[in-house]
């Protein structure tokens, strides 16, 4: 077996289908930052690497199909979220049916469920964890023709004479200043289109200057990948900053961590090199309330960061210590006031239908909510994912009752209904009112029209009205 040129796959899933009727107008279109990743990696191993976005252009299956079988690929690899699980698998089959290439799933869904996968007859390999090398390595294997070779590989899993071996886990990447920049030359990069409370100017785009979280919310899936936390130097982040207005012209950065900055050195550094060195850049970022000071967001706000997105999930310890957020109500109160005082604003992220929650105490929290007047509050619904501590919680009996519906495990359809809700249509009608209650207050709005300062920030509040009046 020759393998020269490697195509790597997001596969479908309509914009609705993520993100629900309401919001699918203005639901995020990002790069697939990690496939990204991996494709520069197979470049630099001397691999052709192609991208096919099936989301971007809007593919259904045989669409997706159709488009891969024109690249002529000697293997493909799909990345595989748990809500388009069934939709990959579909996509193999027909992928099977056209050509026989090697079929290859990774992401988040194939390293939490490698074997139910690899039971699929149109797959033939699992990529499990961080995929860079991981890939490669399996590129090089097919090319040895050695079946033998395949078992030194970390990370992957694959069948012989009928058997589903899987490797020994792939060992964290100590040092990623190592990586490659993300391949970003191999999509289109203006065709994407950040949500309205995503971007300050145009053309923006998303980049990592770390990898993984210490932290252990039970109901986050990001433990999957380890809870080591990797940062990249000041000066890699840097030059890929420069780098990105140099080719791409970009204005703005979301940075995609799960965390921002959790070494305060680190973010300092940081800081002080973007003034120093004058980079005209907005950007912003996902960060914590225990994080949260009036120095550190002073010098964030000086280094061009315009707002933060904090995941604070409740305003109710018994809620907060159920889910292992290791916040508190006040440390939430405080991050909200001194963010809002350094010039940043705030992005305020909540999860509704968590355990201990009742009807009762989530209005009361949205009350309160609409006093600290956030800037933009997301309310997304529980999204139990298997193999997180939250999921093995409730499917042991505790807290409430789940459907197994994962084209659903989006953060936009209630799949959990906890004990103190009736039933899931009261946790959706929860949401409905949540969002109407917060945004449409006269004060509100007359705030955010006070704040609009460019044709960009009209446009994006524009969008995220008529949604909020679609609920």
């Amino acid at each position: 077996m020759s393998i020269k040129k490697i195509l790597l796959v997001n596969p479908p899933q309509t914009l609705e289908e993520r993100y629900g009727k309401a919001f699918s107008k203005i639901g995020a279109l990002l790069p697939p930052i990690g496939l990204m990743y991996i494709a520069a990696m197979l470049e630099e191993k001397g691999y052709e690497a192609r991208i096919v976005d099936t989301q971007l252009k809007n593919l259904n299956i045989e669409q997706a199909a159709e488009e891969c079988t024109r690249i002529k690929p000697d293997l493909i690899g799909i990345s595989c979220m748990t809500s388009n699980f069934a939709k990959s698998l579909a996509l193999c089959s027909k992928l099977k049916e056209k050509m026989d290439v090697p079929i290859m799933i990774g992401g988040p869904h194939a390293t939490i469920a490698p074997e139910d996968i690899l039971k699929n007859k149109y797959v033939d390999f699992v990529v499990r964890g961080e995929g860079e090398d991981s890939t490669a390595e399996l590129a090089n294997a097919l090319n040895s023709g050695k079946i033998k070779s395949l078992y030194s590989i970390e990370g992957i899993g694959f069948k012989d004479n009928g058997k589903i071996v899987l490797t020994k886990q792939r060992t964290l990447m100590k040092d990623i200043d190592m990586l490659p920049f993300p391949a970003r030359h191999l999509v289109k990069l203006k065709e994407y289109r950040p949500s309205p409370p995503h971007y300050k100017r145009l053309p923006t785009t998303t980049m990592l200057t770390s990898r993984g979280c210490p932290y252990g919310c039970t109901f986050c899936s990001n433990p999957i990948w380890g809870r080591s936390h990797r940062q990249r130097s000041v000066e890699n982040v840097i030059k890929e900053i420069k780098y990105l207005i140099r080719e791409y012209g970009i204005r703005d950065i979301n940075f995609w961590d799960d965390i921002f900055g959790i070494n305060k050195k680190w973010l300092y550094e940081f800081c002080d090199a973007i003034k120093k060195e004058k980079i005209d850049i907005t950007w912003h970022c996902e960060f914590r309330a225990n994080l949260a000071d009036k120095e550190t967001l002073k010098r964030m706000a000086d280094a061009g960061c315009w707002a933060i997105f904090y995941g604070f999930e409740s305003m109710d310890q018994e809620i907060l210590d159920a889910i292992n957020k290791m916040i508190t109500p006040e440390q939430i109160r405080n991050a909200i006031k001194w963010t809002k005082d350094a010039g940043i604003e705030v992005r305020a992220n909540f999860i509704l239908g968590l355990p201990n929650e009742t009807p009762a105490k989530a209005r009361k929290m949205v009350r309160e909510l609409t006093k600290m007047n956030p800037d933009y509050v997301k309310f997304n619904i529980l999204t139990p994912y298997p193999s997180t501590e939250l999921y093995n919680q409730i499917s042991s009996g505790r807290w409430g009752e789940m459907t197994g519906e994962f084209n659903k495990l989006t953060g936009y359809f209630p799949t959990f209904r906890p004990l103190g809700y009736k039933n899931l249509g009261e946790v959706q009608k929860m949401r409905q009112w949540a969002y109407r209650k917060y945004y449409l207050r006269p004060g509100f709005i007359l705030y955010k029209l006070s704040r609009i300062k460019s044709y960009d920030d009209l446009v994006r509040h524009i969008r995220g009205a008529m949604a909020i009046l679609s609920l």
